[in-house]
């Protein structure tokens, strides 16, 4: 009798990654929620909250692989969530107080990622990704996200000197959308 052909196991593609959002303002956590279901099938919003009460509850309740905080709640403190957060999931501080001071504390808190909520949408959607894909077999280390010690920012950009525009609550002009920058080259 002859052996049976050996068939190559192939592992089976990782799920979707679960994001759990955490914002006090609705238009962000809808606009976030739309850019995640738009996005390709590797991200799924598991739930959008404003307060850190809602968020600890969810995180509890969802057990979302990634945390999406912004560092305002409406004046809580949401990087004072990150120690209890941290025990379930990695964590993305995405706010529009781009300073050092903020992405320091955010960093020694534990946090994976810091970014400025005026980045384009596709460095947002790529490092949800990575930090969703951690821990998971195949996943690029932790230190690929660099360290506050070898003085990386953990995913965010160098900070940009710009002048905020006139009548814009945000600190920095948003990025163009795809349809502006076409407008704009022609």
């Amino acid at each position: 009798m002859s052996p049976l052909p050996t068939v190559p196991v192939v592992p089976a593609p990782p799920g979707p990654f679960g994001v759990l959002l955490v914002d006090d303002q609705q238009a962000v956590r809808d606009g976030l929620s739309r850019l995640i279901a738009c996005s390709p099938r590797t991200l799924r919003c598991l739930g959008a909250v404003a307060t850190g009460e809602q968020a600890l509850l969810a995180a509890r309740q969802l057990h979302p692989d990634v945390v999406v905080v912004d560092v305002d709640l409406n004046g809580e403190d949401g990087l004072a969530l990150l120690p209890q957060l941290l025990t379930r999931s990695r964590v993305l501080v995405l706010t529009c107080h781009d300073d050092n001071a903020t992405r320091d504390r955010a960093l020694r808190l534990g946090a994976q990622a810091f970014l400025a909520k005026h980045l384009p949408a596709a460095e947002l959607l790529g490092t949800l990704v990575r930090l969703g894909g951690l821990g998971r077999p195949g996943a690029a280390p932790l230190s690929a996200f660099g360290s506050p010690a070898d003085g990386a920012s953990a995913g965010a950009a160098d900070q940009d000197k710009t002048p905020p525009r006139q009548g814009s609550s945000s600190p920095r002009g948003m990025a163009p959308s795809s349809a502006a920058r076409r407008d704009r080259d022609a």
